[in-house]
């Protein structure tokens, strides 16, 4: 995998959380999705300057923006700077998304890559819940970041019976700490179709947004 040149620590650096995520500052960290007991993957990194101004941006001028579609990973800088909306630092935004999907590519060898790209200024997904894919890249690029459990701890048909009621969707999901995703930070999510028997995905939501909030969210998944 390329080398971001906005990624930040020591190379190698990992540690584990709870027995089931790997979080590290170098893009190799992604590479441990494939071991069996790790089901979430956190690059942590800081956003450019001009990544930054470039979120910020969209999220003042084009809230409800969405753009989603299977991408060419070839051609996706292209594309994403054809695409998005124009400002001075699109090129510098679109090269980091596209350094995203190409990471994302090489890891699961695919060519084509299903993108999403929102402004949102509401809770997209307020219950938790996992899934139905085989692995999902989530990026918050600008606002709060998804929120996520630790599988092992949750009992998943009793979360789906709670998630039928918020007042007890809340009470019973507080029994365990929720860890938050920080801004700019990139997620590798098992899902329920991860090709292990027995395999569950990732347990997240989408974090609550007070009025006024907005948030840049990127997703990726398999075409």
């Amino acid at each position: 995998m390329r080398t971001s040149t906005q990624r930040v620590g020591l190379p190698g650096h990992f540690s584990a959380k709870e027995g089931m995520s790997a979080v590290g500052h170098e893009p190799e960290i992604c590479t441990r999705i494939y071991d069996r007991h790790i089901h979430l993957c956190i690059l942590q990194r800081v956003l450019g300057v001009d990544i930054k101004r470039y979120a910020a941006h969209v999220c003042q001028e084009y809230v409800g923006f969405e753009l989603a579609q299977p991408i060419n990973v070839t051609y996706a800088r292209a594309t994403l700077k054809t695409m998005l909306p124009p400002h001075p630092t699109l090129s510098a935004f679109a090269e980091d998304v596209g350094w995203v999907v190409e990471m994302f590519a090489c890891l699961f060898d695919l060519a084509n890559v299903g993108l999403r790209l929102n402004v949102l200024a509401k809770t997209m997904c307020p219950r938790f819940h996992t899934d139905k894919v085989p692995c999902r890249l989530i990026t918050t690029y600008a606002g709060k970041g998804t929120e996520w459990l630790d599988h092992k701890s949750m009992d998943h048909v009793m979360l789906a019976a709670c998630n039928e009621f918020n007042e007890k969707a809340g009470r019973f999901a507080g029994q365990t700490p929720i860890q938050c995703l920080q801004e700019g930070e990139i997620a590798l999510l098992k899902g329920d179709r991860w090709d292990e028997q027995g395999s569950h995905g990732v347990i997240h939501r989408s974090p609550t947004l007070d009025p006024g909030e907005v948030r840049l969210l990127l997703t990726l998944d398999f075409v």
